[in-house]
């Protein structure tokens, strides 16, 4: 079979023919070899192909992530952290007010966001369990080291898609290489598909701490990793998944500190913040968010987070508020003041905002590529630092804390060293509102849904799309709607 290159050819077949999902199409069809479609039956038989395949796994994962045919946009204003009163991608729908109920309709719209995302997801899992099987099965990639890293860099892609369909849906099929009986798929408990993204996690872990490798920088794209770095990686996101798993505050309180604690002492010293060449390597959620001026901005919530005296809703007459002032130096230099709004006021104006997010400019133009965050070193921090903080080890979480962004970025004053378990996570969550602003996917969402603060209405998660659900001939359902808020699948709290 001729040699697959790492070039658009290889892209547009992954992006066709391997990433139709498993759900979207006969689940007979998952272990079982189509003779009808031969270039997927026999594609990954060859070690080079199976190699190449494999290399684009971040690559295709980073795209999903980034589409703006996701419900990540929706999430995000969703959490009063931005604000849109345009619907795409379901920004409007979610985060108007009274919250409504996520319409999972087959023929709603946008009911595409998680449809699109869900099968998405399954296509890339299809191919890194393909290529597990090959390695169970003592596929040779040429040397002991690039076999190591194939086995730790698939199982990672794995770990992380995995665990997004655990955290944005309230249950999700589990598939791996050692699934056997494609008839008794059925959707699992979130988490328990959060269970089996943590272990495959681990298995990462595990394989480079007895392993030496290095990914070639075009995989996570600008950057090499070594096993070291791989595996603080994989040890952050295994403390992003833990943290985030609550659906409610009674959850959080359960979460397990002190493991969150001793991983991310060994977390990620860098930002995982792949290069966008924006040839091949694009970020369409900053694009629609961020550069097209006046389309999406910063909630006001945020604003008073900062200046207390500005209004933390924009007012029902419409009319602007002045510029807010703080002492937090990054007012001015995260975000900018617009004096104008062009959104619908027949929407309300509770969707306005003079504030747009400028510390991270981005643009879809090749010319100005660079790199793009999605887990800063200062979020593995916050979580070590509430990690101290929950565990009773104040002193501990108040030290890295005043180590940070707080001191470093924002120039406020340290907290002082009698501050009180209450004052440390304000802190905290401070600091990860301001900071973490459109790093990872969800970010926001799924720290005011820990802590019961996404509106009243509002869902905790998503249900299986309803296409899905028609393949499983299962009854369509949904979440959200104040009628509906109960603190287990639609919000009954508020901020």
């Amino acid at each position: 079979m001729k040699k697959i290159q790492n070039n658009s050819w290889l892209l547009l077949l992954a992006w066709t023919v391997l990433t139709i999902s498993m759900l979207s199409s006969c689940h007979k069809d998952l272990d079982i070899k189509n003779e009808n479609n031969p270039v997927y039956a026999d594609i990954f038989d060859e070690p080079d192909d199976a190699y190449n395949i494999g290399s684009i796994g971040f690559f295709r994962w980073w795209q999903v992530q980034t589409t703006s045919v996701s419900p990540r946009m929706a999430m995000w204003t969703a959490a009063d952290q931005g604000t849109c009163s345009w619907a795409n991608s379901g920004m409007w729908h979610l985060s108007d007010e009274p919250r409504r109920p996520f319409n999972n309709d087959v023929s709603y719209t946008y009911a595409s966001i998680t449809s699109n995302y869900y099968s998405k997801m399954y296509g890339i899992l299809k191919d890194m369990n393909e290529i597990q099987k090959k390695i169970k099965g003592g596929m040779d990639f040429g040397s002991k080291k690039k076999n190591k890293l194939m086995d730790a860099y698939t199982q990672f892609i794995q770990g992380i898609s995995l665990g997004y369909l655990g955290l944005v849906f309230d249950q999700a099929v589990i598939i791996t290489e050692n699934t056997t009986d494609p008839l008794a798929l059925r959707p699992q408990p979130y988490d328990v598909v959060l269970d089996t993204a943590i272990a495959r996690l681990e298995n990462v872990v595990n394989i480079c701490e007895h392993s030496h490798f290095k990914l070639p920088d075009t995989w996570i794209n600008g950057d090499q990793y070594d096993e070291d770095e791989l595996a603080e990686l994989a040890r952050s996101f295994i403390v992003r998944f833990t943290v985030f798993r609550a659906r409610n505050k009674a959850q959080n309180d359960q979460t397990d500190w002190q493991k969150v604690l001793d991983l991310s002492k060994k977390g990620i010293q860098k930002p995982l913040a792949p290069y966008i060449d924006n040839n091949q390597w694009f970020c369409y959620y900053k694009h629609y968010t961020t550069s097209r001026s006046g389309w999406a901005r910063i909630d006001c919530r945020i604003i008073n987070l900062m200046d207390p005296g500005y209004p933390s809703r924009f007012p029902d007459n419409g009319i602007n508020p002045p510029a807010a002032s703080s002492n937090d130096a990054r007012l001015n230099a995260y975000f900018s003041f617009a004096s104008s709004n062009n959104m619908k006021p027949e929407r309300g104006y509770v969707h306005y905002s003079n504030y747009e997010f400028s510390r991270y400019p981005y643009t879809t133009n090749p010319g100005d590529a660079g790199n793009v965050v999605d887990f800063p070193v200062v979020e593995n921090d916050l979580y070590r630092a509430e990690a101290n903080a929950r565990l009773g080890h104040l002193p501990e979480a108040i030290s890295i804390i005043n180590a940070g962004t707080r001191v470093t970025a924002g120039q406020l004053a340290p907290l002082p060293d009698d501050a009180t378990q209450e004052d440390i996570l304000d802190a905290i969550f401070y600091e990860r509102d301001i900071e973490l602003i459109q790093t990872g996917f969800g970010t926001a969402f799924f720290d005011m849904r820990r802590r019961d603060y996404l509106q009243k209405g509002t869902p905790l998660h998503f249900p299986v799309p309803g296409r899905e659900l028609q393949v499983l001939q299962m009854p369509n359902y949904s979440f959200g709607g104040v009628g509906n808020a109960d603190g287990i699948n639609t919000s009954n709290g508020g901020w």
